[in-house]
């Protein structure tokens, strides 16, 4: 027979399991809306697909490659020759691409 020590053992364990796991998912999520929040919007037409980088001509005429990966977040399909709105980190990897109407 399992002892009752054994029993209440085991249950805190899981208890304190869960309640990091929480913390950390929770922590996860407010990382990633803060680095949306931080990150510049880079807005053009897609002049050129190459593999993981996006070619995206600006209104001012310069043109810039968007990193893109499995992270991004696709809003809609993309195809050349689309307005797109991304928000891009510091080294210009998209965290989102949308399609501009």
């Amino acid at each position: 027979m399992v002892s009752i020590p054994k029993v209440v053992g085991l249950l805190s364990c899981g208890a304190l399991l869960c309640l990091g796991l929480f913390q950390a998912a929770h922590a996860a999520d407010q990382e990633g809306a803060s680095r949306l929040e931080q990150a510049k919007v880079i807005k053009g037409d897609l002049v050129r697909i190459d593999y993981g980088d996006y070619i995206v001509k600006e209104q001012d005429g310069k043109e810039v490659i968007v990193h893109i990966d499995r992270k991004t977040q696709m809003m809609g399909q993309i195809t050349k020759g689309d307005r797109i709105e991304a928000k891009v980190d510091d080294q210009n990897h998209a965290l989102s691409i949308r399609s501009l109407p």
